[in-house]
């Protein structure tokens, strides 16, 4: 199952707007997409070998969007206290805030 394309475009513009355009030679948002799954990433610095830091993963299973945080060991595990959506603009409001930073 593919992420639907107008949820992927929302997705892509939350990952662009979320760095001040003054900081984009330091920091960038990024996303990877993988089947139904999409990986938010921190990038650092040198582009090609800096450091890159997994914020977030959000799952669409065709109905809903969940939303994954990596554990102490960079594994994923689904956030029980965040409710599943049908859309992930409620999902990328929790991960704009401070705790995923």
């Amino acid at each position: 199952m593919a992420v639907p394309d107008p949820h992927l475009r929302q997705i892509l513009r939350w990952c662009e707007g979320r760095i001040p355009e003054r900081a984009l030679h330091q920091v960038r948002v990024e996303c990877t997409v993988r089947a139904a799954h999409v990986t938010i990433f921190e990038v650092r610095a040198p582009w090609a070998d800096g450091p890159r830091r997994a914020i977030a993963q959000l799952r669409h299973d065709g109905a809903l969007w969940r939303l994954y945080g990596p554990d102490r060991n960079a594994r994923w595990q689904r956030l029980a206290d965040v409710p599943p959506h049908s859309s992930p603009g409620p999902l990328l409001d929790v991960v704009g805030q401070p705790r995923f930073w």
